[in-house]
């Protein structure tokens, strides 16, 4: 766990790591994607996204948002700000997490296509996600549980490459 004052939004510089800001926007605790595989209870979602095709799903693996923000101390507020490294800021309301269960997607399943590019070797599961393909590190949503209001009207809480969480009051 590392401890300070929180950096101004945009002040983080590694799209591979993940800080969760206390109220007082000191920081609670940073993740790196090796902490988010391996300290957290996997999940997975076969899904659809805002951005693919009617039929095609993409397996997404990686801890409930739920989770890492218990574990940093902050599951208790209404709303977080999830701030992505392009300084995207979307705001998420914790009736929503606790509803729809987003997973901070660090990984997605081999595709035959990435074995045949080299992205996969011969029976591996899963792979990281590139920034081309909204990574390293992605808010997922298990897009059929959601209301059809949701698309696209918030198609803001699907962040690509999230940096911070910082709750709001």
């Amino acid at each position: 766990m590392t401890c300070g004052t929180a950096p101004a939004i945009g002040a983080y510089d590694n799209p591979e790591m993940l800080t969760i800001e206390k109220a007082t926007g000191d920081i609670a605790q940073t993740f790196t994607i090796e902490q988010l595989k391996t300290e957290f209870q996997p999940h997975t979602y076969d899904t659809r996204t805002p951005w693919t095709k009617d039929d095609e799903t993409i397996v997404f693996r990686g801890p409930l948002m739920k989770d890492v923000l218990a574990k940093a101390g902050i599951a208790d507020n209404p709303a977080i700000k999830v701030i992505a490294y392009d300084n995207f800021v979307s705001e998420i309301r914790m009736d929503e997490i606790q509803s729809f269960e987003p997973i901070l997607a660090v990984e997605r399943k081999c595709t035959a296509d990435d074995i045949s590019q080299g992205s996969c070797k011969e029976g591996q599961e899963f792979r990281p996600i590139s920034m081309l393909e909204k990574g390293p590190i992605f808010v997922v949503w298990p897009f059929d549980r959601l209301p059809s209001a949701y698309v696209p009207a918030r198609n803001s809480i699907w962040v690509f490459f999230p940096v911070a969480l910082r709750p709001i009051q």
